[in-house]
């Protein structure tokens, strides 16, 4: 299934209901812990560092990050990642043309560096694979960067496929619905600065947990 297939199959009341419900927004709810994902320590957040905010921000998404990696990416390997971060722009996903995409999150672009420092795929492992990658990597570049999650891959059937690249391909496809189904979700949850690819990430891991029964 794919990720426009996938999000038509939520119907927009299911859609407020579940963000509401995400976001706590019911009386009486409390939010998930996820909730929190986008406002954990970003008031004095440099957008080309990784601090100690984003990787408990992680943790508020159900993921661990080892401490090998919290001190490699804290320390050991903060200047590289400042200077990754700098040259990966902090732009729409949807905006990038097909001429451009290769520059920016190709297998030679500066993101796919980070991505690779991230995972530490050419040193000894340190316990970080593509999802708590995505989720420390998606604090950063939030509108650029999908999270991915077993749940949400799941449901679209990702398997194997550059996730980058999928959900790019999405929105080429029809980015205008997509953005109408994220600014449902953003509504109901009252966060009118929420990424679309976050929003559409709620939406399609309530859709996945709620078919899990």
């Amino acid at each position: 299934m794919s990720i426009i297939e996938a999000v038509r199959r939520v119907s927009d009341e299911q859609a407020r209901v579940w963000a509401e419900t995400y976001y706590g927004r019911g009386a009486g709810q409390t939010p998930y812990t996820g909730a929190y994902f986008e406002q954990v320590g970003t008031g004095t957040a440099d957008p080309n560092t990784i601090n100690s905010s984003d990787l408990y921000a992680a943790s508020c998404l159900a993921v661990h990050i080892p401490a090998p990696a919290g001190v490699g990416l804290l320390f050991a390997y903060a200047e590289d990642i400042r200077t990754l971060l700098s040259q990966v722009p902090s732009c729409d996903l949807r905006e990038i043309t097909e001429t451009e995409y290769e520059d920016t999150l190709g297998l030679q672009s500066p993101a796919q560096k980070l991505w690779e420092l991230l995972r530490a795929a050419h040193r000894d492992r340190w316990g970080v694979g593509p999802t708590r990658a995505s989720k420390i990597f998606a604090r950063k570049r939030p509108h650029l960067i999908p999270i991915e999650d077993s749940v949400v891959n799941r449901v679209i059937g990702l398997g194997r496929a550059d996730s980058w690249r999928v959900w790019w391909e999405a929105f080429q496809e029809d980015g205008d619905y997509l953005e109408e189904r994220a600014e449902t979700v953003r509504v109901a949850a009252s966060r009118p600065n929420l990424s679309s690819l976050r929003a559409l990430d709620v939406m399609l891991w309530m859709s996945g947990r709620e078919s899990e029964g």
